[in-house]
């Protein structure tokens, strides 16, 4: 039992909710630009990465975003596990609601990233679109953020979608 995990709906804050949620996600795709950076280094590609590019437009959702291999599954939660760590230990609590919520937003934004759908929006000046993981399938050294391109932007390694669109959704 972690007493810096909230479970009450009564013990329900903006600290503990809007902040924590906020703050994990953009953590996380901190972390997960320089991860996925590592896994597209020639020593490391063949061996966690090269069996996800072999599509290079993916379409087939959760079967496209799960055909990972298990180093590569072991980086990505690490990567979630130490955002929620860091950001419980700063807030000092997270309800256990957050967690969850920010669990199903991303799963559900790795399904979406390898769909057809040109899904986007936008959230307290972070960008979304499934467009911009596209463009990272179509060409490698670019967009290696997962839910937002404010990294990629920042660092840059950000391309702009060209192309095609397929559906809008």
């Amino acid at each position: 039992f972690d007493a810096n995990v909230q479970r009450s709906t009564l013990n329900f804050t903006i600290s503990n909710t809007i902040v924590a949620f906020y703050t994990i996600f953009l953590l996380d795709d901190f972390l997960y630009y320089f991860a996925h950076r590592i896994m597209h280094m020639p020593l490391f590609y063949p061996w966690c990465h090269k069996h996800h590019h072999r599509q290079s437009m993916p379409r087939r959702g959760y079967f496209d975003a799960a055909n990972e291999s298990p180093l590569e599954q072991v980086l990505g939660l690490l990567c979630v596990w130490v955002s929620m760590y860091v950001v419980k230990q700063t807030i000092g609590e997270v309800h256990v609601a957050t967690g969850f919520a920010f669990l199903l937003v991303y799963a559900c934004m790795a399904f979406l990233n390898h769909t057809e759908y040109d899904v986007k929006f936008g959230l307290l000046g972070l960008g979304y679109s499934v467009r911009a993981h596209e463009m990272h399938h179509r060409f490698p050294t670019c967009n290696y953020a997962q839910n937002t391109m404010c990294w990629d932007k920042m660092l840059g390694t950000f391309l702009e979608y060209k192309g095609k669109k397929v559906h809008e959704g």
